[in-house]
């Protein structure tokens, strides 16, 4: 298949994204690393604390669990959810190396998770295909707590006045998910349940974004 012809289809697709994984997860750690410091903003903004429960959805190799796992400490818990077998498989590594007893990871897609807690703080970074479902959505802030903070930082396109640089991002991005839909409003999911929704911040010409709010207090959908 000519390359990102495939991310042109209208929803995200499990089986391609597997595949994808699979082959990506050997060298995805080195492949990532010019995403440390949006995970650093996106972990500052999420501000975990001592005792919450915290989600990290789409979780990938975990390169964020350990950070998570020690902001909450022994009374609280971290839950990571992966669908892919390798990237969890590198996860539970990492949190073993860490020596990190209050992370769990959940290998399942995330519509499909079903972890027995109530979420204060969900974290979906670069976890697009995930925003563009709305099975998914629902289904994780269905375990969150009325009023949990939630934040997300991916990739988004810009205006039509910056073809050269949104086909860059779609070049940039097509290995890592499975549809080019909804870029243009990557968390509207989120936006719609979370009533002071705001991007904070942009990076790489405002093709990256980073954006954070609260669910509903009233815990109304």
């Amino acid at each position: 298949m000519i390359p990102m012809l495939g991310n042109l289809r209208r929803s995200p697709d499990r089986p391609a994204a597997l595949a994808s994984y699979a082959r990506l997860a050997a060298r995805y750690d080195r492949s990532c690393r010019w995403l440390d410091a949006a995970r650093f903003e996106a972990l500052e903004l999420l501000a975990a604390r001592e005792g919450e429960t915290v989600i990290d959805v789409a979780c990938g190799s975990g390169a964020m669990l350990p950070s998570l796992g020690r902001a909450v400490g022994s009374k609280g818990r971290v839950i990571g959810i992966e669908q892919c077998p390798e990237m969890a498989a590198i996860a539970r590594e990492r949190v073993a190396l860490a020596g990190l007893k209050n992370v769990e990871i959940i290998n399942a897609p995330a519509e499909d998770a079903r972890p027995d807690v109530r979420a204060d703080a969900i974290l979906f970074c670069y976890a697009h295909d995930v925003l563009q479902s709305d099975e998914a959505v629902a289904q994780i802030l269905r375990i969150a707590r009325p009023g949990a903070r939630v934040v997300a930082a991916g990739a988004r396109l810009i205006g039509w006045w910056a073809a050269p640089v949104n086909l860059w991002k779609l070049w940039r991005s097509r290995h890592y998910l499975t549809t080019f839909r909804g870029l243009k409003d990557p968390a509207s999911r989120l936006a719609r349940r979370c009533p002071d929704w705001r991007v904070v911040d942009t990076r790489v010409l405002g093709t990256s974004y980073l954006a954070v709010g609260h669910l509903d207090p009233e815990g109304r959908r």
